[in-house]
């Protein structure tokens, strides 16, 4: 790994009108996002808020599920054994009870019952409706039930513990919580789950530029939303790289910063001597990735920083492959975009670079995929028409037409 850039080597950390002296590879990049920012930190949520987060515990289930022996279809309650040999034939009288009388030892008794209710005493099944034939009843008698088909023992019930037995393991730590999950943590009668926080993740976009400031940070806050995070600032205001430097020292109570904006050469290019000047040191600045060629690493104080460019679509690029793995890991997700990854035929081929990490933008047929413009020239109404991407490895020239290559849509499903 590169050593880091000192901050009092002005000849080193102000790049402005001279270019970048070398580029760290993304497999650099990765080691050190891999090694920095906050170790592990979990905090109690009502259950019923958990879904999409990381479960911090494994949760055993405190008693036996169903708690009681339980009905599952509404019909009449009996013993299974004494309907057999019943038949449309030969059908068997019960009689009905609307409640649980005081005698549950008859053999030939129905108990009128409803799903979801505790199954009567000395009962083991339930015949349903379509297989019962009910006569009412006189003043002086109760109300009759013919029994048409001989029912098991279970039949449309689920007795104590069928389901789960008391401290099985239902859900382990690490689980993403699904909808699913939170029914089942609420069937347990368990209020709270403790679950990875979510990072806090200073957002600074540094300044209007060109207009296209003004859509970095709708973005930035989705995708780190997305990936679990939880963003907090905004636009730095408009001028010298004073004020600049002041909204990232703002940032410092945050688990990770991100700046986006002003990370490359040009003269107003003055993230990095802004984040000096702040009292962070940078680590690595100018990756050796296309788009996103001009992004950073480094750290305030213990909290690390992330440079992005300011193009919409080098921001995207460099943040799904530097900020998102960072975001993600500290959330508890895995490390990987959560982007589809499908494999087509490559309809044209793709020119890349020894050397560079590209991203290139792909549209997607039925046929296979085709790369939509130059990959260090793409335009933000190309990028948003694209429906992934493709990542080239530093180690080859490209890909040729014909090649079967993994595309990673940005479309979920």
């Amino acid at each position: 790994m590169n050593m880091p850039i000192e901050t009092h080597d002005p000849a080193r950390l102000d790049i402005r009108l001279r270019g970048f002296a070398d580029r760290a590879p993304l497999a650099q990049a990765w080691l050190w996002l891999d090694a920095v920012g906050a170790a592990p930190r979990y905090e109690v949520v009502a259950a019923k808020d958990a879904a999409g987060r990381i479960l911090g515990e494994n949760i055993t289930t405190p008693t036996d599920l169903p708690p009681v022996d339980l009905v599952l279809t509404d019909g009449y309650a009996l013993r299974a054994a004494a309907t057999e040999g019943a038949g449309i034939y030969n059908p068997l009288v019960f009689t009905v009870s609307e409640g649980v009388p005081s005698d549950v030892s008859q053999p030939a008794l129905a108990h009128l019952v409803s799903a979801g209710v505790e199954l009567p005493p000395d009962c083991d099944a339930i015949v349903g409706f379509s297989a019962v034939s009910r006569i009412a009843g006189s003043q002086m008698l109760t109300d009759r039930l013919e029994v048409l088909d001989a029912a098991s023992p279970g039949d449309g019930v689920a007795m104590r513990g069928s389901m789960i037995k008391a401290g099985t393991p239902v859900l382990t730590a690490g689980r993403r919580l699904r909808p699913s999950d939170l029914a089942q943590i609420a069937a347990l009668g368990i209020t709270q789950a403790l679950v990875w926080r979510c990072p806090r993740v200073g957002l600074v976009i540094a300044g209007p530029k060109a207009q296209a400031a003004d859509g970095l940070g709708p973005m930035l806050r989705a995708l780190i939303v997305r990936d679990g995070g939880i963003p907090e600032g905004g636009i730095a205001p408009e001028g010298s790289g004073v004020s600049l430097q002041a909204a990232i020292a703002a940032a410092a109570e945050a688990d990770i910063i991100v700046v986006a904006g002003r990370s490359g050469a040009g003269e107003d290019d003055v993230a990095a001597i802004s984040l000096a000047a702040a009292g962070g040191t940078l680590e690595m600045h100018g990756m050796a990735m296309r788009p996103g060629s001009s992004s950073g690493l480094g750290i305030l104080g213990t909290v690390p920083v992330i440079l992005l460019p300011g193009d919409p679509p080098a921001c995207l690029s460099a943040y799904d492959l530097l900020a998102s793995r960072l975001i993600r890991r500290i959330a508890g997700f895995s490390r990987q975009p959560p982007y589809r990854i499908v494999t087509l035929p490559l309809r044209r081929k793709i020119v890349s670079a020894v050397g560079f990490t590209d991203i290139v933008p792909v549209a997607v047929s039925a046929d296979g995929v085709t790369p939509i413009g130059s990959v260090d020239r793409i335009n933000l109404a190309a990028a948003c028409r694209a429906a992934g991407f493709v990542v080239v490895p530093e180690t080859l020239e490209g890909h040729p037409a014909g090649e079967i290559v993994s595309i990673h849509l940005y479309d979920p499903v």
